[in-house]
Parts: C-alpha cells; sequence; structure tokens
C-alpha cells in the first residue's frame, strides 16, 4: 500500500469518525431529552461498536458462527445508510436555523418552546425511518426495466431474442438466498430465451453462497440458450475468484473470463475479466481487439464487462452491444452524482453509433441493504435482428 492510499484512507477513517462523534453527541443530547438516563462509557462503546460493525463483520467473517458476522453485517450496512441521512437531515436542519435568524420564518413560540430540542430531534428520527423503511422497500421489490435494440446485422434463424441481464446481486450476508428465489420467479416469469449477467453476483465470501445453497435456486432458472456471466471485482476479493467460478458453475452459470463463445452458429457472447483483475489476480486482462481475433464480425457480438470504463475501446473493435454494472446508480441518493462524474454511462442505455451499452443499477446491494432515489432492477431487453 503506497503513501497516497495509507493517506486517503486515513483521511477517511478521520472523516467517518468526526461525522460519527458529532451524531453520536446529537443522539445523547436528544436521548436524554427525552427522559432516558444514560451512562455515557457503555452509550460511546456502543456507538462506536455500531458504527464499525460493518468493517469487524469483515475481520471476524468465517472465525466465529456466520449469525454473528450476520449481525455485524447487518447492522453496520444499516448504519452507513443511516449515518449519511442523518447528516443530511441534521444539515438542513441547521441551515434552516441559520436563515431563520435572517428571515424569521419559524413560529418564535416553536424555538423557544423549552422541549425544542426534542422535536427537532424527534423529526430527524422519523424522517430518517421513513428513508430507511422506504430504502428496505425499494432495495427489495425489484422493478422490471425493458428495452428494445435494433441491430443491422443477421443473427442465423433469430429475428429476436428475449434476454435478460442481472448483475450486481451481492449474494451473501445481506442479499441472501430467500431474496434469490423472488428474483428468480421474476425471471421466470419473462420467460427469456438468454440470460447474461456482467458480474458481482457473489458478494465476497463464497461460503455464505453454498451454505445456503443458492446454486439449487440458480439451477431453476431454464433459458434455451444458457446462463453467461462475466467476473466482477467482487468475486476477485478474497482471492476466491476461481472457487466462486465453480460455484457459479454448480448453479447452471457458464463464466466467460476473457472468453469468446459462439451460440448456434448465429451470434457471439464475449465475457472480460473485470478490470481489477491485474489488483487482485496479478495478471492483465485481454484487450478486447485480442478477444476478438477470430470473430467472424458479420454476425452480432455481445460483451458482458462488469464496469463501464473505456467503452470507446468495445465500440472501435466492433461490438454491438455492451453489458455492464457495478455503478449501482449511486445506491443511494443523492451518490449518483459521483457516479455520473466517473463513467461517461453510470446508468441506462446509450446509442453510440450503432454501439449499444446498457449499464444496470443492479438487483442487490453492497453495503446499505437499501436503495433510495430508485428501485433494484431486472433489465429485460429485446434484440432485433435483420
Amino acid at each position: 500500500m503506497n503513501l497516497l492510499l495509507i493517506t486517503v484512507f486515513l483521511t477517511m477513517l478521520l472523516v467517518y469518525g468526526g461525522l460519527t462523534y458529532y451524531i453520536g453527541k446529537k443522539g445523547f443530547v436528544f436521548l436524554t431529552s427525552i427522559g432516558l438516563r444514560l451512562y455515557k462509557i457503555p452509550y460511546w462503546i456502543s456507538i462506536w461498536v455500531i458504527a464499525f460493525s460493518f468493517f469487524i463483520a469483515r475481520i471476524i467473517d468465517g472465525r466465529v458462527p456466520g449469525q454473528l458476522t450476520n449481525t455485524f453485517s447487518l447492522v453496520g450496512g444499516y448504519w452507513m445508510g443511516i449515518l449519511l441521512y442523518l447528516i443530511m437531515i441534521m444539515f438542513l436542519g441547521e441551515l434552516l436555523l441559520f436563515l431563520n435568524k435572517k428571515i424569521k420564518f419559524i413560529p418564535k413560540g416553536l424555538i423557544n418552546h423549552p422541549r425544542f430540542t426534542t422535536i427537532k430531534g424527534s423529526i430527524v428520527v422519523v424522517l430518517v425511518v421513513m428513508i430507511v423503511i422506504y430504502g428496505r422497500w425499494s432495495a427489495t421489490n425489484p422493478v422490471i426495466l425493458q428495452y428494445e435494440i435494433q441491430l443491422n446485422k443477421e443473427a442465423g434463424d433469430y429475428k429476436e431474442l428475449n434476454v435478460v441481464m442481472l448483475s450486481d446481486l451481492h449474494l451473501g450476508r445481506l442479499v441472501n438466498s430467500n431474496y434469490l428465489e423472488k428474483v428468480i420467479k421474476e425471471i421466470n416469469q419473462l420467460e427469456p430465451d438468454l440470460i447474461l449477467m456482467p458480474g458481482d453476483i457473489i458478494d465476497d465470501r463464497v461460503d455464505v453462497y453454498a451454505e445456503e445453497n443458492m446454486a439449487e435456486i440458480f439451477r431453476k432458472l431454464k433459458p434455451s440458450l444458457g446462463i453467461y456471466a462475466s467476473m466482477g471485482n467482487h468475486e476477485y476479493i478474497g482471492g476466491q475468484g476461481e472457487l466462486a467460478e465453480e460455484h457459479l458453475k454448480q448453479g447452471g452459470i457458464t463464466l466467460l473470463r476473457d472468453e469468446t463463445v459462439k451460440i448456434k452458429n448465429s451470434f457471439y457472447l464475449v465475457g472480460r475479466e473485470d478490470g481489477a483483475y491485474q489488483r487482485f489476480a496479478g495478471r492483465q486482462r485481454l484487450g478486447v481487439d485480442e478477444l476478438l481475433i477470430d470473430v467472424d464480425r458479420e454476425l452480432p457480438i455481445i460483451m458482458l464487462d462488469h464496469q463501464p470504463v473505456n467503452i470507446y475501446e468495445a465500440k472501435d473493435a466492433g461490438v454491438d452491444i455492451q453489458l455492464s454494472g457495478h455503478t449501482h446508480r449511486g445506491q443511494l441518493f443523492p451518490l449518483r452524482i459521483f457516479t455520473k462524474r466517473l463513467f461517461e454511462v453510470d446508468w441506462g442505455y446509450k446509442n453510440i453509433e450503432d454501439f449499444h451499452i446498457i449499464v444496470t443499477s443492479g438487483a442487490g446491494t453492497w453495503g446499505p441493504p437499501i436503495r433510495v432515489g430508485h428501485r433494484s432492477e431486472i433489465v429485460q431487453i429485446k434484440i432485433l435482428f435483420q
């Protein structure tokens, strides 16, 4: 780890710790204002344990009973989302109070009320609880997003394909087998010819995926042309790339790792190693041109690449359709402002001179088990050929 990464990590840790302390201090004042008798040492120990629960879960994972790790993951995940909205709402509240000193739009009787601290705190708590409930519903009730793409190429006997795209499930501690069952049921109702999954199917540790028999759930999918996937960055974390591939195969999923496959002599599927391949595996992934050396460019070419970076490499190489995920569309409002700056296409569909790219926000969550501002999604693509 170089000096820059250490500096960035320590800065983020300091900011996170400072925000946690600020929220903890405000929380102590509010809780005592409603009559709770708190002892400072146990209170602050609880605050810091909650704040670092997500990281504690990563440290103890595989070393203690799974239920304990699940608890820390759940508490820590929710805390990350709660912290964001506590900070936002409290900042807006302080801004309103500051503006009120200039404009006087808040009734003086309310400002001077002896229980004004309790009123303020109660409003904040109610708003955050409402946001989290809405966010949990949005995360666990995926919407079916539909696109239609016309390609100016023939694909053998196929005039059209019904494709389902599924990405960023992050199956593991927080996104479990019950949710996967729900997603699989939704997909089967769409009766797809082909299912394509551009990465982050498994979240970090494969053992949870195996313990909950998720491969057996995937085997309930019966698309006529199969299920194909590419690697995401989370499949590599912890050095479990090969293990993830093995377990995905057990679910009937063919993983394309810098590989190209010709389907029914009609079109090509290309699956790239993720951009994180070099960092986690120590090997460079192949360029798109290298992957397409032996490909007949007269046939349609569909490529799975987890992260939507360097999209013009795919366009210039002759790829017709690229399917990506990774961005989560920011996952929590207003974090999409960052993904929109990082990626030319951070979500949705774009046609660039007959190069078609679709980036999905994903069907699962990472970190906070909530989505605010949009729902999880399953993508259905109707591809029309000449």
